[in-house]
C-alpha cells in the first residue's frame, strides 16, 4: 500500500476504536507480536488510535503497550530506525494520558544509551511543556551517562542548550541546576572536557540565576548553584582548545593541565562581572568567589592570587551589600588552608578600613552590621593558618595606637600576642622590628603608652584591659630589653587579679594598688 491508503485505513480503525477501544487495542497488540514485517505500520495505526481520549484504558492493556514498545525500541539488531521512530511516536502519544508511566519506563532504560530513548524524551519535552519538570529530572542522569561515550557527545551538547533555555520558563529551576551539577560532576570526576562555548554558556546561566532579583532563590537552589559553580571551576581545568572540542583527552594531558592549573576562564568571567557597577551582579559574583575559595581544593589554592585580584576591583564600592559581600569573602579567604602569595594583607587592611568607616555611621543599621562583621572576622583570625604570620606580622601593629581602631583592640591584641610568641620562638632576630621598612610601625613608646592606658581600665569594654596586658607581656622585646625581668614578675599577678575579681563585685580599686603602689 502507499502511504495515502495506509493513512485511510488507520483513520477507519481509529474511528472504530472510539466505541471499541479495548477490542481494537487488543487486536493491534496481537498483530505487533505476530507480524514482524509490518510492525512499523501497526504502530502508526496504534498511535492514531491513542490520539483520542484513552483515559479509561484498561491497566493490563496500558502495561502491555508500554512493555512491547519498550522492547521493540531496544531490539537494536532487529529493529529498523523506521520502527524505532514509530514506537517513539506511539509512546509520546500515549504519554498524553499516561505521562508518568511512560517516563518511568524510559528512565529504567537510560543506561542502554539507545538514541531513540533520548529522541523520545526530547519529543516528550516538546509535546508536554507544564510536565517539563519530570523530564528535566531525567536529563541529569541521562546526560551524565551519554557523556561517557564520545559518539554521544554532540547529543549531550545539544541537550545542554535545551536545559539552559529552561531557566527562562516559569518552572522550579532547582532541578535544572541539579541536572547541570550532575553533568559537571561527571565531567570533572571522569576528566571529560566540555567545549569552551558550552561551559561559558553554563557559567553565564548560573551567574544570571544568582544575580536575578525577579524571583528569590530558595535556600536549596542557592546552595546547589554555588556547588555547581565550584564544580564548574574544576571543570575548566579540563577544557581543551582545538578543532575537535568534544574529544576526550588522555590521562597524561589531563594531569598536565591540572599541574599547570588552567581554570582561568571562570575567574576571568567573574572578574569581568565584578567590574560591572551593579549591586546584584557584584554581590552574586563575590558569593561565587567565596564558595570557590571556601572549597579550598588544590585547584583553587594556586589561583587565590587571581581571585583576590578580582575582588580588589570592588574595594572602592560604597554600596553596603557589596561591602558585606566583600567581608564575607575575606572571612572565607582568611579561614582557608593557606594565605600565602595571594595579597591577603590588602583584604585584612580592608577589614580595618571598613570598621573605621562604619564607626561614624552606627546609627544606620547596615553600618552596625558591617562593623559587627569586621569584629567577627578579626576574632576568627587563625594565626596558625599557613602563611598567616608572614601576612600579619608586624603590620597589625599599625592598628594598635590610632583611636579609630579602639573597638578592634581585643581580637587585635590576641592576634599580635600569638604572632609575637611565634616570632620569639624563631629567635631574637626574627622578633625584632624593622623601622626602616615601608610599614608605618608605632614607636615602642607609643605602644607602651597606648597599652598601659587601655590596661589601666581593665573592667571596661569586656576584656580589653586583660588583652592589652597580655600583649604588653608578649612585646617585652620590642618595648625595651630591660623590662623583661620586671614584667615577668609584675604582669602575671595583674592578669590573675583581673580573672579573679572581674565578676566578684568587690571594690575595683585594688587593681590600682597593684599597678601603682603607694610610696610608703
Amino acid at each position: 500500500m502507499d502511504d495515502q491508503d495506509k493513512g485511510k485505513i488507520a483513520l477507519r480503525i481509529a474511528l472504530i476504536a472510539e466505541t471499541e477501544l479495548a477490542s481494537v487495542v487488543t487486536v493491534l497488540l496481537e498483530k505487533l507480536q505476530q507480524d514482524v514485517q509490518n510492525r512499523a505500520d501497526i504502530y502508526c495505526v496504534l498511535e492514531k488510535v491513542l490520539q483520542q481520549d484513552t483515559g479509561g484504558l484498561e491497566r493490563r492493556l496500558l502495561n502491555k503497550i508500554i512493555t512491547l514498545a519498550s522492547n521493540h525500541m531496544r531490539e537494536t539488531q532487529e529493529a529498523t530506525n523506521e520502527l524505532k521512530l514509530a514506537v517513539s511516536n506511539t509512546l509520546v502519544t500515549l504519554a498524553r494520558c499516561y505521562f508518568h508511566e511512560v517516563m518511568c519506563e524510559l528512565q529504567c532504560h537510560l543506561k542502554t544509551l539507545d538514541e531513540f530513548i533520548f529522541i523520545t524524551l526530547g519529543n516528550l519535552s516538546s509535546a508536554y511543556g507544564m510536565l517539563k519538570q519530570a523530564i528535566i529530572k531525567a536529563l541529569g542522569p541521562m546526560m551524565s551517562l551519554l557523556l561517557h561515550k564520545e559518539e554521544h557527545h554532540d547529543r549531550v551538547f545539544e541537550l545542554i542548550s535545551w536545559v539552559l533555555e529552561q531557566y527562562k520558563e516559569d518552572i522550579d529551576v532547582f532541578h535544572i541546576t541539579k541536572s547541570l551539577s550532575q553533568l559537571l560532576k561527571v565531567s570533572f570526576e571522569n576528566k571529560i572536557p566540555l567545549p569552551k562555548r558550552k561551559f561559558q554558556a553554563i557559567c553565564s546561566a548560573l551567574h544570571n540565576q544568582i544575580c536575578s532579583q525577579a524571583k528569590p532563590l530558595s535556600t536549596e537552589n542557592h546552595a546547589e548553584l554555588l556547588d555547581c559553580v565550584v564544580l564548574g571551576f574544576l571543570v575548566t581545568s579540563f577544557v581543551r582548545y582545538g578543532k575537535n572540542k568534544s574529544s576526550v583527552v588522555s590521562e597524561d594531558v589531563i594531569c598536565s593541565l591540572a599541574a599547570r592549573s588552567s581554570p582561568d576562564d571562570l575567574i576571568a568571567f567573574l572578574h569581568s562581572q565584578l567590574e560591572i557597577e551593579n549591586e546584584a551582579v557584584r554581590v552574586a559574583s563575590l558569593n561565587l568567589l567565596s564558595a570557590i575559595v571556601g572549597a579550598d581544593l588544590p585547584e583553587t589554592r594556586v589561583k587565590k592570587f587571581l581571585i583576590v585580584k578580582a575582588v580588589k576591583s570592588t574595594l572602592s564600592d560604597q554600596n553596603a551589600k557589596v561591602r558585606k559581600a566583600v567581608l564575607h569573602f575575606i572571612r572565607r579567604l582568611l579561614s582557608s588552608g593557606s594565605v600565602e602569595n595571594c595579597a591577603a594583607w590588602d583584604m585584612v587592611a580592608y577589614v580595618f578600613r571598613e570598621f573605621s568607616v562604619s564607626t561614624s555611621k552606627l546609627a544606620i543599621q547596615e553600618e552596625s552590621t558591617i562593623q559587627t562583621l569586621c569584629i567577627d572576622i578579626l576574632q576568627c583570625l587563625d594565626t596558625s593558618v599557613s602563611g598567616m604570620t608572614q601576612v600579619l606580622w608586624p603590620r597589625l601593629l599599625e592598628y594598635v595606637v590610632p583611636a579609630q581602631y579602639t573597638g578592634t583592640l581585643k581580637p587585635l591584641c590576641r592576634c599580635l600576642r600569638e604572632l609575637a610568641e611565634k616570632k620569639q620562638q624563631e629567635g631574637e632576630e626574627a622578633a625584632c622590628l624593622d623601622y626602616s621598612g615601608r610599614v608605618k610601625l608605632p614607636t615602642p613608646q607609643g605602644l607602651l603608652a597606648r597599652l598601659l592606658v587601655v590596661a589601666s581600665s581593665p573592667y571596661e569594654r569586656e576584656g580589653y584591659g586583660y588583652a592589652a596586658l597580655q600583649l604588653l607581656k608578649a612585646l617585652h622585646h620590642i618595648i625595651h630589653a630591660a623590662v623583661d625581668e620586671m614584667w615577668v614578675v609584675k604582669i602575671p599577678p595583674l592578669l590573675q587579679y583581673i580573672e579573679v575579681r572581674e565578676n566578684s563585685g568587690e571594690l575595683k580599686l585594688g587593681f590600682w594598688a597593684l599597678t601603682f603602689p603607694s610610696p610608703g
